[in-house]
């Protein structure tokens, strides 16, 4: 009779699942459960020292080339999937099956990847908002247009067109309209180029790193007029639509950078922060709002002085409105008038 696996050994292999889903992304940096984890195996005679340390050094492993780097993430994902089967197998733990590593990995998502480290952002993160309305938006930013354009969608998504405020080359504030989502792109596993990823959300830590290149150029930051934003809320299938914005505007400045694209023409994304720990149960991250003093300072001061931008705006200030609406159904218009009857500004 074989023997059965012990629950220390089970709960190793499975916590060891999030660090497998994570080599698929980028360099790993080992957190303390799963130092824990791999000790247990090399104790339990499930893993080899040897292996241990090999498939550290293969997680670690520096990006060789930029510009491919989809095969060194490949090569990491590699190692770390034909570790944890062989160690499933002399285990005698079943390996959860494809469906359920694939439901997993969906914060892994690699169209929310950060540009700059290739780590994960979460899939549904904030990837859908109502501008407003275009008459509202002039008068509360007092921006002429840029040039000639149609409103656009009510309910703005990735590459989809958005109003942008931003100055122009005499230093008046304009209102543009540009692609949400500055294009990416990766590699398939054979070193084939994908289809370019438009990144919509830019982390506030990650400004002077991958975004340095537009955010220390004032002339490439932006304000982006937001009425409302969405966060997907619940349990992964049965996610429901919750729709946020500010009691005391109906139209708010969501910090902004943009920039031309040789194939994609504009393009803007949004700058993330931390959220209000009284809104972190919707999510751990918000948009970075500011208030109309300090318009002008985002769009002229050097990045240095910007730090002060990285907090979230008070929760107090914020208007959470959960709906039954399904999150797949959530960035239809007719969809988001019947889930906020009584909403603020509408």
């Amino acid at each position: 009779m074989a023997k059965q696996p012990d629950s220390l050994t089970i709960l190793a292999l499975r916590a060891l699942q999030d660090l497998e889903q994570r080599a698929h992304i980028g360099m790993v940096e080992l957190t303390r459960s799963d130092r824990v984890a791999l000790e247990w195996l090399v104790r339990a005679g499930v893993a080899q020292r040897w292996q241990v340390q090999d498939l550290i050094s293969a997680l670690a492993a520096p990006i060789s080339n930029p510009i491919h780097a989809n095969g060194d993430h490949y090569m990491r994902a590699t190692a770390a999937t034909t570790a944890l089967e062989a160690w499933h197998q002399i285990s005698g733990v079943e390996r959860q099956d494809c469906i359920r590593r694939a439901i997993a990995a969906r914060r892994y998502c690699v169209e929310m990847l950060d540009p700059d480290d290739h780590q994960p952002q979460p899939w549904h993160m904030c990837n859908r908002y109502r501008p407003g309305d275009r008459h509202m938006i002039t008068q509360l930013f007092a921006a002429s247009p840029a040039r000639p354009f149609n409103d656009g969608p009510p309910i703005v998504h990735p590459r989809e067109p958005g109003f942008v405020v931003r100055r122009d080359h005499q230093g008046a504030l304009v209102l543009d309209q540009m692609a949400w989502g500055f294009p990416v792109i990766l590699n398939g596993k054979r070193g084939q180029p994908l289809k370019p990823k438009p990144v919509n959300n830019a982390r506030f830590d990650k400004l002077d790193k991958f975004w340095g290149r537009w955010s220390r150029v004032p002339a490439q930051r932006c304000l982006v007029p937001t009425a409302h934003y969405a966060e997907a809320e619940g349990p992964s299938g049965e996610m429901r639509t919750t729709w946020l914005s500010l009691k005391s505007t109906p139209v708010f400045a969501w910090a902004g950078l943009w920039a031309r694209h040789e194939d994609w023409g504009s393009v803007y994304t949004c700058v993330m922060t931390d959220n209000a720990p009284e809104l972190a149960d919707i999510h751990d991250r918000s948009p970075v709002i500011l208030a109309p003093e300090d318009w002008e300072t985002w769009l002229t001061a050097p990045l240095e002085e910007l730090r002060r931008f990285d907090r979230p705006w008070p929760a107090s200030d914020t208007n959470v409105v959960r709906t039954a609406v399904p999150w797949s159904k959530g960035g239809r218009e007719d969809a988001y008038l019947g889930a906020l009857p009584s909403a603020p500004w509408l």
